[in-house]
């Protein structure tokens, strides 16, 4: 492929002779690019079935037999964008010239969708490849520093778990737990939130809260549901607050809060000024 080359500098390089919804097609072939990918391999043997999670029930006074039945999505504990995986491209085409450089690119950030992992200490974009024996390797990077401005103002489209763990949990990892733990994440999700806000078109952003409160307890029926206690529920949902900022997004998903506050906020992203 000789037109892959830099040509010289008396010369129009034969790939921008074509038209640039030719050139597009020919880049969607080259380049790196996202796609879904449905793996098969087995659940391992600690994880619950899919029945066990059919329903939730949220405890209204924690410590009494007093409940409500609520239901969710499938599976809103685990984190979202397990199915986005990469397919690595050809990048040397990028240093063609100047004008295919900024075509591709803008294909690279503007198509694929961007899966973030947001946590205490942490925003991070999570690389999950395929290789040729279907394998998914996945390595995770600093979002905010891996990238450079310019290119991160080019993503239109995320995936977005932030996760809120219980207070043990954090006392184990971040040394920080209660109210200083929700206010720990929700300012990561304000320096996220601080980017989207520049972006000048987004258009699909799914954000997904982990409550890392929710606990499997086995009722007398011998089945066992997600139980969830509703002043903690309240609580973590709150570090979603920022992106009440967002507006003008094309299509808006939010899962793993109430349904009151996902209408809310996604009427507010999806919204104008």
């Amino acid at each position: 492929m000789s037109f892959l080359h830099p040509a010289a500098p008396q010369e129009v390089p034969f790939l921008l002779r074509l038209p640039i919804e030719l050139r597009q097609h020919i880049y969607s072939y080259i380049l790196p690019s996202t796609t879904s990918y449905a793996s098969h391999f087995p659940p391992a043997a600690s994880e619950p079935s899919n029945s066990e999670f059919s329903l939730t029930f949220v405890r209204e006074t924690l410590g009494e037999g007093v409940w409500k039945m609520q239901r969710t999505l499938p599976n809103t504990s685990r984190k979202a964008g397990n199915d986005i995986v990469w397919r690595r491209g050809w990048t040397a085409l990028l240093a063609v010239n100047r004008q295919i450089h900024e075509e591709c690119v803008d294909l690279i950030y503007g198509d694929n969708t961007f899966v973030i992992d947001v946590a205490y200490d942490s925003i991070k974009f999570r690389y999950r490849w395929v290789l040729p024996s279907n394998l998914t390797p996945s390595q995770s990077y600093s979002f905010l520093d891996h990238f450079s401005q310019r290119n991160l103002l080019r993503i239109r489209n995320y995936i977005v778990n932030v996760e809120h763990v219980d207070s043990y949990t954090g006392m184990i990892k971040y040394n920080c737990g209660g109210r200083g733990l929700t206010a720990g994440i929700r300012q990561q999700v304000q320096n996220l939130v601080e980017l989207l806000a520049l972006v000048p078109s987004l258009h699909r952003v799914h954000v997904h809260l982990i409550d890392g409160a929710i606990s499997r307890v086995r009722f007398p029926s011998g089945r066992l549901h997600r139980v969830q206690d509703k002043g903690n529920c309240a609580a973590a949902q709150t570090v979603l607050d920022p992106l009440f900022r967002l507006y003008g997004v094309r299509k808006a998903a939010v899962t793993g809060v109430t349904p009151e506050y996902m209408t809310r906020l996604e009427e507010q992203m999806t919204g104008g000024r």
